[in-house]
C-alpha cells in the first residue's frame, strides 16, 4: 500500500469544510504533540479555529467532541504543519543556534506515539500517526533524508510562502529558548503531568497571535 496515498485519501473532499479553520502555525503544533508527550493516556486534540487543544480522558470527553464537532479524522490537518516546521526550525542553521530543537521534535514523537495508542482499534488513524513519526524521523536522521516523503495535499497551497514567514515571525529566539528549556525541565521532571500546565499557558498567547495572523487568510 502506497502510505502518501493512503494519507491523502483520508477523507473525500467536503466543500462544506471551512479549511482556512485548519491551518495550523508549524512549530507549535510540535510543541502541542510535545505538551501531549505529558498527558494522560488517552487525551485527544481537537482543532478549532486554527488552534489546538486538549481534551483529556473522562465522562465530559465525548461530549465536549460532539460538542466542538470534533473528530479524530481533523488529525489529518497536522501533515502540512509538521513538514514545515521540520523544513525550518530543523534545518542546520536553526539547529546551530538553538542546540535543543531536535529534543523537541523527539519530544512530539513521543505524543505521536500516545496517539497512536490512543487510537490503537482505528488502523487508518495509526498509519496515518505512524507517517507522522517518520516525517519528523526524515529530518532528524542527518544520514538519510527521502525528498519524495513529504507529498502536497489539499490544504498545502494555503500554506503559502507569505503565510509561513508571517507564523515564524512569532517565534523570536527568545519564546524558542523558553519553549526548549522547559521542555528539558519537563523531560527530566517526575512532576511533568503537572507542570505542563506551565508550557501550555505560554503557548496560549502565541496561539492568540496565531488567530490574528491567520484572521486575515
Amino acid at each position: 500500500m502506497d502510505i502518501t496515498a493512503s494519507l491523502y485519501n483520508l477523507l473525500p473532499d467536503n466543500k462544506l469544510i471551512q479549511y482556512h479553520l485548519f491551518i495550523l502555525d508549524p512549530l507549535t503544533v510540535i510543541i502541542k504533540l510535545a505538551i501531549l508527550s505529558n498527558k494522560p493516556l488517552g487525551t485527544k486534540l481537537c482543532i478549532t479555529d486554527n488552534i489546538i487543544s486538549f481534551q483529556e480522558p473522562g465522562p465530559f470527553q465525548a461530549i465536549c467532541r460532539y460538542w466542538f464537532s470534533t473528530n479524530k479524522t481533523d488529525l489529518q490537518y497536522l501533515y502540512n504543519p509538521i513538514e514545515l516546521a521540520c523544513s525550518h526550525y530543523l534545518s542546520e542553521k536553526m539547529v546551530e543556534k538553538h542546540a535543543k530543537l531536535k529534543d523537541l521534535f523527539r519530544s512530539a514523537q513521543h505524543g505521536i506515539l500516545k496517539l497512536t495508542e490512543t487510537y490503537k482499534n482505528s488502523s487508518i488513524i495509526r498509519l496515518c500517526l505512524n507517517y507522522y513519526y517518520t516525517l519528523i524521523s526524515n529530518h532528524l536522521d542527518d544520514d538519510i533524508f527521502v525528498e519524495t516523503l513529504f507529498r502536497k495535499d489539499t490544504m498545502t497551497p494555503f500554506y503559502t510562502p507569505d503565510l509561513i514567514a508571517s507564523l515564524n515571525k512569532l517565534w523570536t529566539n527568545e519564546r524558542i529558548e523558553i519553549v526548549l528549556n522547559m521542555t528539558t525541565y519537563l523531560n527530566n521532571n517526575d512532576t511533568a503531568d503537572s507542570d505542563v500546565k506551565s508550557l501550555e499557558n505560554i503557548i496560549n498567547n502565541i496561539d492568540l497571535q496565531t488567530q490574528g495572523v491567520l484572521s486575515c487568510v
